[in-house]
């Protein structure tokens, strides 16, 4: 089971500097409290505590609550910044390890088009087109995962299977809309034929 999540439910954990303790989003179990040993707080029970955690944890080391107070940090960050967005979703697991929003927040319509192409099989020759954008042509890049991963397979299908790829089937796979797919095939048209060598050279 991941560090991050609980032992009994899976569930996400949230770490509560302000209660001193880390506990489970979806059951509430208690996973761990955080003891702080400042001045005024010290007491025959905690010093009992302290001496056990010094045991377990080998000599000179303490418990220290700057990590719970940094992964803390970052979930709250994560949440100011989906709040009143319902169409956002967080992987609070990836904010709270790497402290980046980039690719931590995701809108659903996004999810679900990575979801789509996940069982289409698709991720591979998707790709291996952006790699060569990314080359090649890198200002077409500069839009939306959902459009450029569109864009990639445009390219893609007329490139290796030598047609356009209906209009219905890239927007339920992308979850784009109709004027997103009609600027993305205008621009594939325009780079195809500078791209199409550098792809037939890949096969």
């Amino acid at each position: 089971m991941n560090e991050y999540h609980c032992p009994e439910c899976g569930g996400q954990l949230v770490w509560d500097y302000e209660r001193g303790e880390v506990t489970c989003s979806r059951c509430g179990l208690v996973v761990d409290r955080i003891y702080y040993y400042g001045p005024g707080r010290v007491n025959e029970d905690e010093n009992i505590k302290r001496e056990q955690l010094i045991k377990r944890r080998g000599p000179g080391r303490r418990p220290s609550t700057r990590r719970y107070r940094l992964y803390l940090r970052r979930y709250r960050l994560a949440q100011r910044y989906v709040r009143d967005k319902p169409w956002l979703e967080i992987d609070y697991e990836q904010v709270v390890e790497t402290g980046r929003m980039v690719n931590s927040i995701k809108s659903r319509a996004t999810i679900i088009a990575e979801k789509n192409i996940e069982e289409n099989e698709l991720w591979d020759p998707i790709n291996e087109v952006i790699e060569i954008l990314r080359e090649k042509y890198p200002i077409a890049l500069a839009r939306t995962n959902r459009s450029k991963y569109a864009l990639a397979y445009i390219i893609y299908m007329v490139t290796r299977k030598h047609r356009f790829p209906r209009e219905e089937e890239i927007i339920d796979i992308f979850q784009i809309s109709e004027t997103s797919y009609k600027r993305l095939l205008k621009l594939a048209k325009r780079i195809i034929p500078h791209l199409t060598p550098t792809i037939r050279s890949r096969n």
